[in-house]
């Protein structure tokens, strides 16, 4: 027995004979250009836990950290120093920067991070602070406030004075 499926009705067949050119017509919005939404998404990259970070500067002119290698003496100085050494190749690639100079040779004997009361350290740095941007400040302050216990006041001191002290705020 050769059964074949049965025909639509009159509903059906009028309502798939509406919907066809309905179809055809698209939705009826009219294409736009491009249309600018904010700035690019931000991601949060965990860094190994009380592992040194060292914050250089993104192609948007914000702070971003990177986890340096970890050291038996991962301390404040560690990020410093990281940030100091500059840019290696991964962060080249991301597209990273500083707006420091690079100490080097004997000059990295000169910088130092010492803990002042309960929650400040002293950070000196051979070169001259008075100048920097509040980027490139940022970058110190962060790189030394980056350890354990991130609330720090960081009292920045070069050769040719001491600075008021500050606070990591690496979104400004």
């Amino acid at each position: 027995m050769n059964r074949r499926p049965p025909l639509p009705g009159r509903p059906t067949a009028v309502a798939l004979a509406l919907t066809g050119p309905l179809l055809l017509t698209a939705c009826g919005i009219a294409p736009t250009g491009v249309v600018e939404s904010g700035a690019p998404a931000r991601v949060a990259v965990a860094a190994p836990a009380g592992g040194p970070l060292a914050f250089f500067v993104g192609p948007d002119g914000r702070l971003v950290p990177s986890p340096q290698p970890r050291t038996a003496d991962s301390t404040p100085l560690s990020g410093v120093l990281g940030l100091l050494r500059g840019p290696g190749r991964t962060e080249h690639r991301a597209g990273l920067g500083t707006r420091l100079p690079a100490v080097e040779g004997p000059d990295v004997a000169a910088v130092s991070v010492v803990p002042v009361g309960d929650d400040g350290l002293d950070l000196r740095v051979p070169f001259p602070v008075a100048g920097l941007d509040a980027v490139a400040r940022g970058q110190l302050v962060c790189s030394a406030a980056s350890g354990p216990g991130s609330g720090y006041e960081v009292f920045l001191h070069g050769p040719d004075t001491a600075l008021d002290p500050e606070r990591c705020h690496p979104d400004h």
